[in-house]
């Protein structure tokens, strides 16, 4: 038997979420990136105008989606409206960016390429319209998580905006919220690090009776130097909610005062008991003002009242009622101005088409790569598909038109086998495949996805120096005396270090003539032949995917960039060891430092690109155990307007 929900209520409690992420997000977004310890008391001045923030924006751009495509709609399909109305593009949202626009489809445009920011926040931050669509149907909420999730992320960061989806959509008939958090940890996996995570959160929080002593075992296990990065977070969350015993301005400042990421932690706990007390009675006791809306997203509503904003929420979620989504709830009394939103696509005759990537969705110079193409028929009888893909210019396949048998109400998989052959003189970054599905009188099914095409650089090295620089010698003569500045166990040093390691001087060139370095600059010095080939597939390389030499070294990468037009754009240069980088011969980027891999350690504009033909020159160092570089063309600043359409010219 379902459970009842009135509708009053009902929109009492999203009203209520709203009303808690928008004030939790004000009062933490002055603060976003402060990773010390707070001692803030509430001020209600600080949350009597509402501040702009992704957490409630990216969420209202959903609920457009809702209402636009209706309750079948695809990871695709908001996929296509954050990259069409989302402006901004930080961290993770840059990489989705860059991925779709090439065709990398979710779930791959959230792990692919996306080192850093893959267990980021962004997408936690996006649970409660899917709470708030499916109430009483923790399932569907999770489910319907899962499809926004993986356009920005993998693994955990989706585990745990399935997780919050769940808890908040159990807390439209629940008040016990220590009580779901704990009943739905099964949701973030059962051996995941963020199910430890909440675990070690929950059990420290009820053991400790001072919120100061949880935060710092948090940050002692799970803690991160991005500010965004999920685990803390969470775990700041999880603590405020404990030790907030459901008093919504105690758990905020909780939130708060722990720091990092505070418009998320206090956002995602302030929309929680927001939905617990409902958006009357948190007025009521707190004195919370009805901010208007502010938004920075490309989306019109109707209205700037939050009130609004649950009315519409709240269409989605009778809709999904109404037509059996929801498997739990009923809702009652539903005024009958509240008409249905979209069910069912447009398209729905047309042979539905989907991609597998088996894998990375990139390919190498001379590389061949399987990738299975889903074809599902919704239909009661059985179709007899013909597939047909178009290539990128230069690309092979082991068929370009091929026909499928698939059953009623059901799906087909085909293989497809394409290669990248080693004779092209280009290879571009972004590459499109279109599939066409048709059978009989039914409608053409027309998509496409992308591949990746590897970044080919030639390398030179590696280089190295000797710890100690002993000079010729006769045959026959040993060299214990160029240790004799040494004794006894400096001595012993000395001679092991020779003997087991060697070095590198960042300074030096490595390439140049004796004598030459006043007047030649390293990039000038590579030679015209020779060098190995590497194919890199992501952004982010090491210099052990240069060269198989272990041990401190320097090596010298060249590619040939290929740009379709005269550009000036940002290049952002992420390292954990010195390098150099030149742009046509132009040194760009330099760092001697030691240092913790972003995606985004060092930026610089107003770098020229010209038509055609670029020279880029870089010389990685390792001085440790391994050593990490990624380069990104942005044409800003924070990455929001990638450059996605370069390629790589191959030496022959």
């Amino acid at each position: 038997m379902k459970k009842q929900l009135p509708y009053a209520v009902y929109l009492d409690k999203v009203y209520g979420a709203w009303l808690g992420k928008g004030v939790g997000g004000t009062l933490g977004a002055p603060y976003e990136g402060r990773k010390q310890q707070f001692e803030y008391a509430f001020d209600r001045r600080a949350v009597q105008v509402m501040l702009p923030n992704d957490d409630l924006d990216l969420q209202v751009l959903w609920l457009d989606v809702l209402e636009r495509v209706g309750i079948d709609f695809t990871s695709d399909d908001l996929a296509d409206s954050f990259l069409a109305n989302c402006p901004y593009s930080p961290g993770e949202y840059a990489y989705f960016k860059k991925n779709y626009a090439r065709g990398i489809r979710p779930p791959e445009s959230g792990r692919f390429n996306n080192r850093y920011y893959v267990n980021g926040m962004g997408c936690p931050i996006r649970s409660e319209v899917w709470a708030c669509v499916a109430p009483g149907d923790p399932e569907l909420a999770a489910e319907l998580a899962g499809r926004d999730g993986v356009l920005d992320h993998a693994g955990d960061s989706v585990y745990a905006e399935q997780y919050l989806a769940a808890v908040e959509s159990a807390a439209f008939f629940e008040s016990d919220v220590v009580g779901l958090l704990k009943e739905y940890l099964p949701l973030l996996g059962a051996d995941t690090r963020i199910r430890r995570l909440a675990d070690d959160a929950l059990r420290w929080s009820e053991g400790a009776s001072d919120w100061r002593a949880v935060r710092a075992l948090i940050l002692r296990d799970y803690g991160h130097p991005d500010c965004t990065n999920l685990y803390q977070n969470i775990g700041f969350t999880i603590l405020c909610l404990v030790h907030g015993r459901a008093d919504f301005i105690e758990s905020e400042m909780i939130a708060l005062n722990c720091g990092f990421d505070t418009d998320c932690s206090c956002a995602t706990a302030g929309a929680l008991l927001g939905i617990v007390s409902g958006g009357a009675a948190l007025r009521a006791a707190y004195g919370i003002p009805d901010t208007p809306l502010k938004l920075t997203v490309d989306v019109t509503r109707r209205s700037d009242r939050l009130i609004d904003l649950a009315e519409d929420t709240c269409r989605v979620g009778v809709t999904l009622a109404r037509h059996g989504r929801n498997r739990r709830v009923e809702i009652a009394d539903v005024p009958p101005a509240v008409a249905d939103v979209p069910v069912g696509r447009g398209d729905a005759a047309a042979l539905a088409l989907g991609i597998d990537y088996r894998g990375d969705p990139v390919l190498g110079l001379g590389e061949t790569k399987e990738v299975r193409l889903t074809v599902s028929n919704a239909a009661d009888a059985d179709a007899d598909a013909t597939l047909a893909v178009e290539l990128p210019e230069g690309w092979t396949a082991d068929w370009t038109e091929t026909r499928a048998r698939v059953p009623a109400s059901s799906s087909a998989e085909v293989a497809l086998r394409v290669t990248l052959p080693d004779t092209l003189p280009l290879v571009h970054e972004a590459n499109r495949i279109g599939v066409t599905a048709r059978s009989g009188d039914r409608p053409v099914r027309r998509e496409s996805f992308g591949l990746n095409g590897a970044q080919v650089w030639r390398v030179w090295g590696p280089y190295w120096d000797n710890v100690v620089d002993i000079p010729h010698e006769e045959l026959g003569r040993g060299y214990d005396h160029a240790f004799a500045a040494w004794q006894g166990d400096a001595f012993v040093d000395a001679l092991r270090q020779y003997h087991l390691n060697v070095t590198v001087d960042p300074d030096r060139n490595y390439l140049a003539a004796e004598g030459d370095d006043a007047i030649r600059s390293e990039p000038e010095l590579l030679p015209d032949g020779g060098g190995k080939l590497v194919s890199l597939r992501e952004d982010l390389f090491s210099v052990a995917d240069l060269v198989g030499f272990q041990g401190p070294c320097a090596v010298y990468a060249e590619r040939r960039l290929y740009s379709p037009e005269d550009q000036e754009v940002c290049v952002q240069v992420g390292a954990t060891d010195a390098y150099r980088l030149w742009v046509n011969g132009q040194e760009v980027s330099r760092s001697d430092r030691v240092d913790w891999w972003t995606a985004e350690n060092r930026h610089h504009s107003g770098v020229k690109l010209r038509k055609g033909e670029n020279r880029v020159v870089m010389k990685c160092v390792r001085r440790g155990e391994t050593a990490r570089f990624s380069v990104f063309f942005s044409r800003g600043i924070t990455m929001a307007d990638h450059v996605w359409d370069l390629g790589s010219y191959v030496p022959r």
